[in-house]
């Protein structure tokens, strides 16, 4: 280890005839006591004895240990071109003279300290003015402090950073975000993404392996954007993305960067061996910067967030680009949510039935119950007013129960009558089926006159969790529908995988016909696919006489619509008295 110049005149002169200087200073050395000796060769602590000036006349074995060296090495040498912290020379002069002016008996520093091998080692060093056989030394103790600093770091990194992940938290994105956006430079954009259907994922799979996903994300996210760039997850299935330094007019630049991870997060996923497909809508917020903050991190962070719920409701993938006017219409979608809360605690929710009819004689044959919302001022509301606020706040589980339950009610009070009820995914968490049974064994019905209807586009592959609920459910009697057929992706392994005893033609493929040749097509490809597989075919939708009489020529047995009847309450159909 070179020795500063300047402190060459510190080392002590060899002896005439040859010697080291380290034999030279140790015969200069205060006597040690033997017992106290002792105590200094076996301290665990590091200590190094030296003059007032830093030049070390004894170190003690762990001091050598400490720093990985000898003590002949050392003792003889300054003791700040011994001891070399990741700042440079440690400052023992500055700590003896705050020593002398403030009359304390030791003074403490933390340091890291590059040892003579090259590694370096978190200490803290304590340093003591002491007189020993008159003459005045400084003893300065060294103690690895590795291990705390290890801690603290890893407690400081958990404090910024997802547990799960390895992303930055929430927190860290805002302040890191604040940071750029008081530096000039080109504009930036935030990108937050959620996973399309990942709470019917998360309890199809399980929360293991629905955190697998969300790793599997977070690695994708990394691995799509440039060095510059900042990915976080900011909560459950939500995750945020910097994109610094945007080149090329806006939004474009930023639109295409977030169409950009859409488009790879559309790509199937490897979860514990299996493939999971998980889209993600993108909400986008863009700040420029010329050098004064125009926008707060939180507030273009709730933009980007605003932006998502447009997106979110705009379908699967969709990205779109904050604008002001979206502001209000989010605000009236949590509106819509806390007046949901309060129907439900407050009985707003009731259950229309629109009749199910055989399309050889026009003959009803059973009902389905469709949900409605008395709101106290927009009227009366169908699903599709209030669903999607529903889906996206979890209330569609509480909804979904409510609706069971007055079926089930329907059906005790209305012997021989058969209805089926939408349901949605979420619900199949393995404990549905049992739910239902129970509460249809509580009543004493026959589970042949419920007809649970699925979603097709609400399914998800692989999800083995529903596949064995519909199956104790078809076990025991419970018919299993799947609805809006043709609108999803995979509706033939259903068919193949799942108990299905019916399908339901989506209204889209009847409002056509029977003009509308290309509809006519698929209504009769899908018909003779229900022949085909064995199932009931049911087609919704139907308002008009040329329509059900097409459909009936194509070989479907039953329909529902407003041709046959309007949803309405159990006292329309069975008025009080019958």
């Amino acid at each position: 280890m070179p020795v500063d110049p300047s402190r060459q005149d510190r080392r002590a002169p060899s002896p005439a005839g040859g010697g080291t200087a380290a034999a030279t200073v140790l015969e200069t050395v205060p006597v040690l006591p033997t017992r106290t000796r002792q105590v200094f060769e076996s301290l665990s602590a590091g200590i190094a004895v030296t003059d007032r000036a830093g030049l070390v006349l004894d170190v003690n074995p762990a001091f050598c240990a400490l720093l990985r060296t000898r003590r002949e090495a050392v003792v003889g040498r300054v003791l700040q071109d011994v001891v070399l912290t990741a700042d440079g020379r440690f400052p023992l002069e500055q700590v003896v003279r705050g020593l002398d002016r403030d009359g304390a008996g030791a003074a403490v520093h933390e340091a890291l300290v590059r040892r003579l091998d090259g590694t370096s080692s978190w200490v803290q060093a304590t340093v003591a003015l002491a007189r020993v056989d008159g003459r005045d030394v400084l003893v300065a103790q060294l103690v690895d402090d590795d291990e705390r600093h290890r801690a603290l770091a890893d407690k400081l990194h958990r404090a910024d950073h997802d547990e799960l992940t390895g992303l930055r938290n929430r927190t860290a994105l805002l302040d890191e975000l604040g940071r750029r956006l008081a530096l000039p430079g080109p504009p930036l954009a935030v990108l937050v993404c959620d996973l399309d259907r990942f709470r019917v994922l998360n309890a199809a799979l399980g929360h293991v392996l629905a955190d697998e996903v969300l790793v599997a994300v977070a690695r994708r996210l990394l691995a799509a954007v440039r060095g510059a760039d900042v990915v976080a997850r900011l909560g459950s299935d939500e995750f945020a993305v910097v994109v610094d330094g945007l080149n090329g007019p806006l939004p474009g630049a930023a639109l295409e960067a977030a169409r950009r991870l859409a488009g790879e997060l559309s790509r199937p996923l490897r979860a514990a061996g299996r493939e999971v497909r998980c889209g993600a809508g993108v909400g986008v917020a863009v700040a420029g910067r010329d050098g004064a903050r125009t926008t707060d991190a939180l507030g273009l962070l709730r933009d980007a967030d605003t932006a998502l719920r447009t997106a979110k409701a705009a379908g699967p993938g969709s990205v779109r680009w904050f604008q002001p006017v979206m502001r209000e219409r989010v605000l009236g979608r949590l509106r819509l949510e806390d007046d949901l809360r309060r129907a439900l605690e407050r009985g707003q929710l009731e259950v229309h039935y629109q009749p199910v009819v055989r399309l050889a004689d026009a003959e009803r044959v059973g009902f389905e119950a469709l949900v409605r919302w008395h709101h106290p001022e927009r009227g009366l509301l169908a699903p599709e007013d209030f669903w999607p606020v529903a889906e996206e706040s979890g209330l569609s589980v509480a909804v979904d129960a409510l609706v069971l339950e007055r079926v089930l009610d329907l059906l005790q009070r209305r012997p021989g009558v058969r209805v089926s009820v939408n349901t949605s995914a979420r619900r199949f968490d393995g404990t549905f089926a049992d739910e239902v049974l129970t509460q249809l064994h509580a009543r004493g019905l026959d589970p042949d006159r419920l007809v649970v209807e699925l979603l097709e586009h609400s399914l998800l592959a692989g999800d083995t969790t529903t596949t064995r609920e519909l199956a104790r459910l078809a076990a025991a009697g419970v018919r299993i529908a799947i609805d809006d057929f043709g609108t999803g992706y995979s509706g033939l392994s259903y068919l193949h995988r799942l108990p299905v005893v019916a399908l339901k033609l989506d209204r889209s493929f009847v409002t056509g016909l029977p003009a509308d040749t290309d509809a006519g097509r698929i209504a009769a490809a899908v018909a003779g696919l229900a022949r085909g597989f064995g199932l009931v075919a049911l087609a919704e939708g139907v308002e008009t006489r040329a329509q059900a009489e097409h459909l009936r020529a194509q070989g479907w047995e039953f329909a529902q619509g407003f041709h046959f009847g309007r949803p309405a309450p159990e006292e329309h159909w069975y008025p009080p008295g019958t």
